[in-house]
């Protein structure tokens, strides 16, 4: 199968918006550099594709048309180990991860030259700075029951039957169900320790996996949490498949999850995670 490919110009201009720097936070490597000739350069970055050029490749989404596949909004600038990385553990760097890194880094860059302001892991050197991702893993509805609203007819025996025929979709008590992983990244070079999650808003998951009580998460690394989210509904079919047309869904816009959590010198620090529409956005306050 053909490849969709960037053009030299868009492969270009995904480097130059991050500094040619790669785009992963637990990265920012340089990726270009003086070469053994001094007439040289040596650079050690690749455009990435966030959904495959080609299909069975990683994250391919065949909805795309060859020209979305090519696009600039496709594309992350990455050092060539967290290209191959992101490739072959696929399952682990998911679009909705590999958008955020490359807002992130685009971001933090145009702070740079527009106000020499500094990148969100700098502000907080020091101390540890953990950020969360929630990642899709699957969703489902369940038929818990018949409606009472579907329609009914007196029996022969004089009790009211309810008609369930061929030629229209019963009205189904439904369970619908979205399962995630959420993995927290501590960002920074310094270990935390006693890494607590809260919720605090009044959208919620139904559940979260819970941390041992003593618990710590070292420099550059991540732990994985498991979420779920429950929801009832009545209806047909199709409607209950119209909810779970989205990855994550209406009723938890706005969750916001509190990651307190100490440093070495047992200080504490908060990390303010919002989901907004389908994005997740980590602050620390």
């Amino acid at each position: 199968m053909e490849r969709d490919n960037f053009l030299k110009s868009t492969t270009r201009i995904l480097a130059e918006r991050v500094g040619y720097r790669c785009s992963n936070p637990n990265c920012r490597a340089y990726t270009v550099g003086p070469n053994e000739k001094e007439n040289k350069s040596t650079s050690v970055g690749e455009a990435a594709h966030i959904c495959a050029a080609a299909g069975g490749g990683a994250r391919y989404d065949e909805s795309m048309t060859s020209v979305q596949r090519s696009d600039i909004s496709n594309g992350l600038w990455l050092c060539s180990n967290c290209s191959d990385l992101i490739d072959k553990d696929y399952e682990n760097y998911s679009v909705q991860l590999l958008k955020k890194w490359k807002a992130e880094a685009e971001l933090e860059m145009y702070q740079n030259i527009k106000g020499g302001k500094r990148s969100t892991a700098e502000k907080h050197e020091g101390s540890p700075y953990l950020e969360v991702d929630l990642r899709y893993n699957s969703s489902g509805r369940w038929n818990e029951g018949y409606s009472y609203k579907n329609p009914r007819e007196v029996g022969e025996n004089g009790e009211e039957v309810m008609i369930i025929g061929f030629d229209t979709d019963p009205i189904i008590y439904w369970k619908l169900d979205w399962e995630y992983s959420l993995f927290i990244y501590n960002n920074s070079s310094y270990p935390a320790y006693n890494i607590q999650v809260d919720q605090i808003s009044n959208h919620q998951f139904s559940q979260i996996s819970r941390l041992p009580k003593i618990n710590n998460l070292q420099q550059m690394g991540k732990m994985e949490l498991t979420a779920e989210y429950i929801s009832r509904m009545e209806g047909i079919y199709k409607e209950a498949d119209e909810y779970l047309k989205h990855r994550i869904p209406e009723a938890l816009d706005g969750l916001q999850l509190q990651i307190t959590y100490l440093d070495e010198k047992r200080e504490t620090h908060t990390t303010l995670v919002t989901i907004k529409g389908q994005d997740v956005i980590s602050q620390k306050v």
